[in-house]
């Protein structure tokens, strides 16, 4: 039966009563809780009785550790999306309105579904051509539900800023926003589709990662046909060969192999699978790497991905006053008033703490989860991207050490890292960087006097006519183009002596090594006599003061 709106509102403070949450909904703070030490509970068990949107919606909530107190995260992080399977016929319904006549696709479609999930469940089927493949097909009614359900969250989101330790219901907004356009995506087949794709092109040159195919002409918004795909969770293949000789080598690979493809989603493509847990990764017999459902992807913009590099690095590298610069530069909130110092001496206390431990007993959610915690006491903010970014990376933490208890994630960094870097300072990429900074310089050289122009036009009075007025402005904006020639040389020296200290040329690329030579060494005489020039300016300056 289709649920009213005003029925599904009244549903909602209901349960939400129940718990003791009404204050959620009325705005009154927190005297009408029943305890205020359970919140986190009543709110987990609110959201499991109100079904898949607020589960969903719970389970976002789960990772911003920097705006929820431990306590509250840690019940939503129990979550869970399981659902009964709807009978067969009412899919077989949504299958002949949106395939109409199901014989003409299908030899056969098994009635046990193969999973069961919040938004769809999966069959298996024999396309009428031979091939074997999984239909996954969207529950009925669920579109509707979620869009009613969505009304009512961007109601609560307002008034989330009731819960202890949340400050500014501003954030939760946001997150609210970028939840609510996550999930209409993952309502949309043709979305999930068009994902597939993407990422499979993407792992083109990866032999040893399998992107199942996707059949367009079996897959509509409601319907999605896939390739189906033989193997074994990691932890299910880790019991069957724990026994094996070699295992030990084997189960390293695997678990460094799992990690590298989401290295290379999130900091080389920057599109990422945003739901890496176990039930998403499975084994072939020939030890490939088979990624699964890509309803929920991130995408990150690249200079969003240079930040969580930095701090990557800065991490693997023990490197606290890098660190706390590599966590300022990616959040959202001013830093005015921040007690710098006091921040990098708590996070080398952190820094400390763990490398004083065996890798083996870090858990990367423990650290981020400490790392969080102080963000929220300096008042810093994280963007919901990489809010969402670092609990992908704590879930395949998870996965890797399924079939590997032992895996290490600060060696695939520092790996990894070593391999971004070089990549960073390629030469396409250096002249990409040079060409994009002197166009910057350009622009300010070019527009900063016709600011000041239109400020002075625009009643910036100071008491006096400035006359004369173009001579300074002559002067500004050569002043303006010394600055910017200083700095496209300091920029092009260090991108020289970086490149010059990692590059070694086979043979064949001698002269390209004398170019970049030639190229160092002229910089270097440019940049001395522009010092010269700088410093003869400044003595003609006091000679003519005097």
């Amino acid at each position: 039966m289709k649920l009213s709106a005003s029925r599904r509102y009244r549903e909602v403070l209901k349960v939400f009563s129940r718990h003791g949450l009404s204050h959620v909904l009325e705005g009154a703070g927190l005297r009408k809780a029943r305890n205020r030490a359970t919140t986190g509970v009543h709110l987990r068990q609110a959201f499991e009785e109100l079904g898949t949107t607020f589960i969903k919606f719970g389970q976002i909530l789960s990772t911003r550790h920097d705006l929820l107190p431990e306590k509250i995260t840690a019940e939503l992080e129990k979550l869970q999306t399981g659902v009964s399977p709807l009978p067969f016929e009412s899919i077989r319904g949504v299958l002949e309105e949106e395939l109409k006549e199901i014989s003409r696709h299908f030899r056969h479609i098994e009635e046990e579904p193969l999973a069961s999930a919040s938004i769809g469940q999966v069959h298996k089927a024999v396309t009428i051509e031979g091939t074997e493949t999984v239909v996954k097909v969207r529950r009925p009614g669920i579109t509707e539900q979620v869009e009613l359900d969505l009304k009512i969250l961007s109601r609560l989101s307002h008034r989330l800023v009731h819960f202890p330790g949340i400050e500014e219901t501003r954030q939760i907004e946001d997150l609210y926003y970028e939840f609510a356009g996550t999930m209409r995506a993952e309502l949309d087949f043709l979305r999930e589709a068009e994902n597939i794709s993407q990422i499979s092109r993407n792992f083109e040159d990866w032999p040893d990662v399998i992107i199942p195919f996707t059949d367009p002409e079996r897959t509509t918004s409601r319907v999605l046909t896939m390739e189906y795909m033989e193997g074994l969770r990691f932890g299910e293949f880790r019991e069957k060969h724990e026994e094996d000789p070699g295992f030990q080598k084997t189960r390293k690979e695997i678990a460094e192999l799992s990690a590298e493809v989401l290295f290379k989603m999130i900091f080389e493509d920057g599109f990422f699978h945003a739901d890496v847990h176990q039930g998403n990764f499975l084994l072939n017999e020939n030890h490939e790497l088979i990624v699964l459902d890509f309803g929920m992807v991130g995408s990150i913009d690249q200079q969003t991905r240079q930040k969580l590099m930095n701090i990557a690095l800065a991490f693997s590298s023990n490197d606290a006053e890098l660190l706390t610069d590599a966590l300022l530069d990616i959040t959202i909130e001013p830093v005015q008033g921040t007690d710098i110092d006091a921040l990098i001496s708590d996070i080398k206390r952190l820094l400390y703490r763990t490398s004083g431990r065996v890798l083996e007993d870090i858990s990367l959610g423990e650290v981020l989860g400490k790392i969080f915690t102080l963000l929220r006491r300096y008042h810093l903010r994280l963007p919901p991207t990489s809010a969402l970014l670092f609990k992908t990376l704590i879930m395949a933490e998870g996965t890797a050490r399924a079939i590997d208890p032992g895996f290490e994630l600060h060696n695939t960094i520092e790996k990894q890292g070593k391999r971004w870097m070089k990549e960073r300072y390629r030469p396409d990429y250096v002249s990409r960087d040079m060409w994009r900074y002197a166009k910057l310089w350009k622009d300010i050289g070019t527009e900063t006097p016709l600011m000041i122009k239109r400020m002075m036009r625009k009643g910036m009075s100071v008491g006096v006519e400035p006359k004369g007025w173009e001579n300074i402005v002559a002067h500004f904006h050569m002043m303006v183009n010394r600055i910017a020639v200083t700095l496209l040389l300091a920029s092009f020296i260090i991108a020289l002596s970086l490149l010059l200290s990692v590059f070694r040329p086979d043979e064949g690329y001698q002269l390209l090594s004398w170019f970049l030579w030639g190229l160092f060494f002229l910089s270097l005489v440019l940049g001395t006599s522009l010092i010269i020039s700088i410093l003869s300016s400044r003595h003609k300056f006091k000679h003519k003061k005097r």
